[in-house]
């Protein structure tokens, strides 16, 4: 096949995507099925919406594709936003690229690879802000296995503008719907059995070991420093972890988890 050929095969992708996209958005279609297009686009193995709160510093998933998605156990969607953008993230560009590999996350968010807890198949995550105004970030995330090829990241150059313009075009109230449907099947997922706990060994909500450990010490009674201390680890990283528990759990802040942490499981009778 020439490199013509191609290249206008990507180029109808391209523009179907941008299209399909902005019906998404205006709730004609499902924001996930064109999020997956992106993402076998461009080779992406994860991408994901993601809304960052200025007031909570919290971080939640408003749609997300994975290539593993439909698997009997999918990893659990974590965003790296803030650990790409950093200390820039209330004023990076709207369309701009922030890539991991030309950030320093592990001086942001701690001392080692495990306060960052990045798992070891994803070798590249970029970020780009969708919109920014007073109270959040909207970004579109994008996860790969491997170093994206340069026609992959000239694409994405190509699309984040389209992509941004369209968010700012939205439907209201759309994030709010978004997450809280979000929300719901989280809390379906982890707490419609009531003889299970998120500490439990089984560990129903898939918490990395950094969200586990941090969860077990504000069960024990211990607040955000102190846990920082304890683990020597910064109070940021430590609110990180807590952020990515909010959105594995459905939970809306700590009160609620603290609540779920000491809640006693029912036991069946034999």
């Amino acid at each position: 096949m020439s490199t013509r050929l191609l290249r206008n095969q990507i180029d109808s992708k391209s523009f179907s995507i941008i299209a399909d996209w902005a019906y998404a958005l205006n709730e004609n279609g499902e924001i996930t099925d064109v999020l997956g297009r992106i993402a076998m686009l461009v080779h992406a193995e994860a991408v994901m919406i993601v809304r960052i709160s200025n007031v909570e510093q919290r971080s939640r998933i408003v749609g997300h594709f994975g290539m593993q998605t439909g698997k009997i156990w999918p990893p659990t969607p974590r965003t790296f936003a803030g650990l790409v953008i950093g200390a820039f993230i209330n004023t990076a560009k709207v369309g701009s690229i922030w890539k991991l590999t030309e950030s320093n996350p592990f001086e942001f968010a701690g001392t080692s690879a495990d306060a960052v807890d990045i798992p070891a198949g994803i070798a590249e995550v970029i970020a780009s802000p969708l919109e920014s105004v007073r109270g959040h970030i909207d970004l579109i995330e994008f996860h790969f296995k491997h170093r994206p090829a340069e026609h992959n990241l000239n694409l994405l150059i190509m699309l984040l503008g389209t992509l941004a313009v369209a968010w700012g075009r939205r439907t209201p109230a759309l994030v709010a719907k978004k997450l809280s449907q979000s929300q719901r099947a989280s809390i379906s997922r982890v707490t419609d059995d009531s003889r299970c706990t998120i500490l439990d060994c089984d560990n129903p909500a898939r918490l990395s070991r950094s969200e586990f450990r941090v969860c077990s010490l504000l069960k024990e009674g211990m607040t955000v420093s102190v846990i920082s201390e304890s683990l020597s680890v910064r109070p940021a990283t430590v609110r990180s972890h807590l952020s990515s528990v909010f959105s594995k759990t459905g939970m809306s802040g700590q009160v609620e988890l603290l609540h779920e942490l000491n809640r006693t499981p029912k036991r069946t009778m034999n």
